[in-house]
């Protein structure tokens, strides 16, 4: 008895060294693996069954030549049509900023869409200095020196035709695609919409996001053949073709109205138009959110009364709003998940590179005057208001508790959404907003953002906003 007991006994005795053995292997594996992840690029991070992760574009992807790298398959400036010629500009960057020709105000407007690469057209005058011009085009706009390539004497272009080429589901909408004779500027506004004039004497501030239709509008287009097919599409409902004196408009009208989530547009590789019209985003089932904590590395923004600067803050919330969304099941992409340098046009082009469903920049206000205070919500594009507006709602409950005590600052704590044209939010590739969590310059405010249960009071408000407006829970 005693010998079986001590058997047992060196049976057990060797599993539980075989089992040390396993788990120190496992555990050093698992360090492995973190430390793999870790110094990626992509630094994942699985939370729920949600995801987050830095978005990456590269020097091709913010700047150069269409023609350079995709020549042949369109008519140039450079090939000669029996026109004659005149002043010819190419867009050189992935999107070029436009504003309206007929008038001196160079304010950024909701109402002129920016260029694609490769874009060409006409000059038919210049304003501005010697150092600096800005271009005013054929097609009505105006556009920055800097985003162009002038051509003194290029060949004057014929009128265009299109064809639809390619009409089919794709990853987050419906794509088409159309064959073009030649680059044309390409134009795209919602409509019908009422305007105000608002914060800053900006005027197109929206009560309410109204449009029936998505007009895109093709200059110097006479004619348009093909069929397109939307019925895959839970936000087209049908389509047609309008000739005008200058070009032509191909109108998609909305299955709902006001429900529109944004258009991605480019000059594809095929030298065709390629457009994406997004999904109801309520209807979603893998959306993805981009989420951009304000400034960072050398732009650290404005300093906290703590001497914290925004940049840390706006991180710190971020990551709070990731982690929220990833644990509901979203997707989360950010443009900065350290204290590093990422540019404005860097920001941007992130934007164009992946497309999200929604599109949301973290920042702290500061001013001059300390006695500021309260929280305020930026959009651009008129469908970015109702965004603005669920996570505006969201954040003016947070700050309403803070002020309880004082019913008149309660009230006023809350700015309301607003207009502006921040370079983030003017895009046409999703609902994107702005948001300002709160004054920094502020006594209360800053006291509030710099602790850890004010941070993560505002991180789920701004969370709960978009999940609002996900439609989900």
């Amino acid at each position: 008895m005693k010998k079986t007991k001590k058997g047992l006994y060196r049976t057990k005795k060797i599993s539980y060294k075989k089992l040390i053995f396993v788990m120190l292997v496992i555990i050093v594996l698992l360090l492995a693996a973190l430390i793999v992840v870790w110094n990626s690029d992509a630094k994942n991070v699985l939370i729920g069954i949600g995801k987050i992760s830095t978005a990456k574009v590269t020097d091709d992807e913010t700047t150069y030549s269409y023609y350079e790298n995709n020549g042949g398959s369109l008519l140039t400036p450079d090939q000669d049509h029996g026109l004659g010629t005149g002043m010819m500009a190419e867009v050189i960057v992935p999107y070029a900023e436009c504003t309206d020709g007929a008038i001196s105000d160079n304010r950024s407007s909701p109402l002129c869409s920016a260029l694609t690469r490769g874009t060409v057209d006409r000059v038919v005058s210049s304003v501005g200095g010697a150092d600096n011009p800005v271009y005013v085009l054929e097609s009505g706009v105006k556009v920055n020196d800097e985003y162009l390539k002038i051509t003194e004497n290029g060949f004057l272009l014929p009128d265009n035709a299109l064809a639809v080429s390619t009409c089919e589901e794709s990853a987050n909408g419906v794509k088409f695609t159309l064959d073009t004779k030649w680059a044309v500027p390409v134009q795209m506004k919602t409509e019908p919409q009422e305007y105000f004039v608002g914060y800053l004497e900006r005027a197109y501030n929206v009560q309410e996001y109204t449009a029936e239709y998505l007009d895109i509008h093709f200059a110097r287009t006479t004619e348009f053949s093909g069929k397109l097919d939307f019925s895959s599409s839970d936000v087209i409902r049908s389509w047609k073709w309008i000739l005008e004196e200058d070009g032509g408009t191909l109108r998609l009208n909305l299955k709902e109205k006001g429900a529109f989530y944004g258009v991605s547009y480019s000059l594809d590789k095929n030298g065709r138009f390629a457009f994406v019209i997004k999904q109801n985003i309520r209807t979603d089932t893998s959306p993805v959110v981009m989420l951009d904590p304000g400034h960072g590395g050398s732009d650290p923004g404005a300093s906290s009364l703590s001497e914290e600067y925004e940049s840390t803050v706006t991180l710190s919330i971020a990551e709070k709003v990731a982690d929220n969304l990833a644990a509901r099941g979203v997707k989360v992409l950010m443009t900065r998940r350290e204290e590093s340098d990422v540019s404005l046009d860097t920001r941007i082009a992130m934007i164009r590179k992946y497309s999200p469903t929604l599109f949301v920049s973290i920042h702290c206000d500061s001013s001059e005057t300390p006695s500021l205070f309260g929280t305020h919500t930026f959009y651009y594009e008129n469908f970015s208001q109702p965004l603005a507006n669920s996570i505006q709602q969201k954040m003016a409950d947070v700050y309403a508790a803070l002020y309880q005590s004082d019913p008149t600052k309660a009230a006023e704590s809350n700015r309301g959404i607003k207009f502006y044209p921040f370079a983030v939010t003017r895009t046409e590739n999703c609902p994107s907003v702005l948001v300002e969590c709160g004054y920094l310059s502020n006594e209360t405010d800053c006291d509030f953002l710099m602790s850890e249960a004010g941070r993560l009071q505002i991180a789920d408000a701004i969370a709960d906003g978009i999940a609002e407006q996900l439609n989900i829970a």
